[in-house]
């Protein structure tokens, strides 16, 4: 008899949460995020001026390339930022919001102490010259 509640209890929950929608951030994307429009223009300077915070701030774990190929990574595997694959958006504004505000849990540290927004948009900038992936 217990097993026969248990089993109703269990299929009532199940039951009452799918179809919910989730209260944390998604993985694949941040669709706040994917609102946002990037307000500097991609151009020599910027990808310049990203490439400079790229390698004073993100080479240590991305590697100089971008490609994974640093040793300094820490216990989670860095992204690639020069393939098609975007665990958490492929965006401009979805890999802004990574950069600024980090990745909870995660190695990814937030930025936005440590770059502008200007800046942070200009390694947008400078990650889209690295990959053929196109804004989603």
């Amino acid at each position: 008899m217990w097993s026969l509640l248990f089993c109703c209890v269990v299929v009532g929950t199940l039951t009452s949460v799918i179809g919910q929608p989730p209260t944390a951030p998604r993985r694949g994307g941040n669709p706040e995020a994917a609102q946002l429009t990037n307000p500097v223009a991609t151009g020599a300077d910027s990808i310049a001026a990203g490439r400079r915070a790229h390698m004073r701030l993100c080479a240590n774990c991305h590697g100089p390339s971008g490609k994974r190929d640093s040793t300094a990574a820490g216990a989670d595997q860095p992204s690639d930022l020069t393939d098609a694959v975007w665990d958490y958006g492929s965006s401009d504004g979805e890999i802004y919001a990574v950069i600024h505000d980090g990745i909870a849990g995660k190695d990814m540290g937030a930025y936005a102490e440590r770059l502008s927004e200007k800046d942070i948009w200009n390694v947008v900038n400078f990650i889209r010259s690295l990959s053929s992936a196109k804004q989603g």
